[in-house]
C-alpha cells in the first residue's frame, strides 16, 4: 500500500439475505496485530459501501478498498448477488458508491487487481 495510510482489514459475514435492516453494526477487533472491521450483512457490496462512507465520513478521509477480481461469469455474480447478496463484490460496491456519492472527489475508491 502506498504511504503510511491506516489498514484496515473488512470481514463481512453473509447472513439471510431477508433479513434486510436499517442498521449496519460493526465491530472492530485485533487478530495476529491486524486490525479488522467485522460486520453481518445480507449483502457484502452494500455492508462495504456503507462501511467505507461510514469511514470518510467519521476520519474527513477518501477510504480506499482493495479487491481481487472474482472468477467466473459475470451474469452469474449478477445472480448470486440478486438471490444470496453475495457475487462479484468489487463491481457491485462501486455501483452503490457511485450512485450514492455524486461527486467523485469524495466517493471512497475501489481498486481491483489481479490474484
Amino acid at each position: 500500500m502506498p504511504g503510511a495510510a491506516d489498514l484496515l482489514f473488512l470481514e463481512i459475514d453473509v447472513v439471510d439475505p431477508s433479513g434486510f435492516t436499517e442498521r449496519l453494526q460493526v465491530r472492530g477487533v485485533e487478530v495476529d496485530g491486524y486490525r479488522v472491521l467485522r460486520a453481518k450483512s445480507p449483502a457484502a457490496p452494500n455492508a462495504i459501501a456503507a462501511i467505507l462512507l461510514a469511514l470518510r465520513d467519521a476520519a474527513g478521509v477518501r477510504p480506499h478498498a482493495y479487491f481481487e477480481w472474482s472468477e467466473g461469469n459475470p451474469v452469474t455474480h449478477l445472480f448470486r448477488y440478486l438471490l444470496l447478496g453475495q457475487g462479484d463484490t468489487a463491481q457491485v460496491a462501486r455501483e452503490i458508491l457511485r450512485t450514492s456519492e455524486s461527486d467523485p472527489a469524495r466517493r471512497p475508491g475501489i481498486h481491483v487487481g489481479g490474484g
